[in-house]
């Protein structure tokens, strides 16, 4: 016969404490904008934070993008800034871009508008 390690009370109070800890630590935001003249989002992408002792970390996992910095703000323009100079590498170099980054390409062109 199998024993419970936790009543059900504490397993309830546990899955709180846990849920809490990962709500605080991440969210998942939307980003509306790249914030650059040149370049417009056609629909908003969404973005982690990920918040760790003094920083924040910013990352699209689609293209594999981060940036961290010391605030949520200065974080997210930085990651707009690495999106944007991804997507003008790709753009550049589009005839020898291996299996990943031609994927990564073609779904930059997808969201991302030039003006």
């Amino acid at each position: 016969m199998q024993e419970s390690i936790l009543t059900t009370d504490q397993y309830k109070d546990l899955s709180k404490k846990i849920i809490y800890a990962v709500d605080t630590r991440y969210r998942i935001i939307p980003l509306n904008s790249l914030k650059h003249p040149k370049y417009h989002l056609k629909a908003p992408i969404y973005v982690t934070l990920e918040f760790e002792e003094d920083k924040v970390i910013a990352s699209f996992d689609d293209i594999e993008a981060f940036s961290y910095a010391d605030t949520t703000s200065e974080a997210i323009n930085l990651l707009s800034d690495e999106i944007i100079q991804l997507f003008e590498d790709l753009m550049e170099d589009k005839d020898n871009l291996g299996a990943l980054p031609r994927k990564w390409l073609q779904y930059l062109e997808e969201i991302i508008e030039c003006r």
